[in-house]
């Protein structure tokens, strides 16, 4: 009775070991371009990043989503977005320091954004959604 209560602590003590090795592990794989989403989604069939850009795509979307990435003067010059809404509006801004660029990507919005007066380095992306529906935004920063 006692080895087999002394088994399931080790087990528990192992798997909760386990689970914060693999927090840890998530986030320094992901700490650049890390979601961070506040308000009200509705399947949030998409939002991840990878190296070159930024892809979110709730059915449903009251609220915000951000990322701080670090972008370099290639990246910068590369930015894009391509966003799609159906109802609602969608607003993209860029927070650098007292820097800060707001465009209103609601509805049909395809075209590269001027990102001059950012300097290189770590630059939050904001997406704020009032009222979004049907939403598919892919910002980009790469070839």
């Amino acid at each position: 009775m006692i080895n087999k209560k002394l088994g399931v602590i080790i087990i528990a003590v192992l798997l909760v070991i386990a689970g914060i090795i693999a927090a840890i592990i998530a986030v320094v794989l992901t700490r650049e371009g890390l979601t961070f989403n506040s308000g009200v989604f509705t399947n949030n069939r998409i939002s991840n990043v990878s190296n070159d850009s930024w892809r979110v795509a709730p059915i449903r979307a009251n609220g915000s989503s951000r990322i701080d990435y670090t972008f370099n003067a290639a990246n910068l010059a590369a930015m894009r977005v391509n966003s799609t809404n159906s109802e609602g509006r969608i607003t993209l801004k860029f927070i650098q320091d007292d820097n800060e660029k707001t465009v209103d990507i609601t509805g049909d919005f395809n075209d590269s954004i001027d990102m001059s007066g950012f300097a290189s380095g770590k630059i939050r992306v904001r997406l704020e959604y009032d009222n979004a529906r049907d939403v598919d935004c892919i910002i980009s920063w790469g070839d």
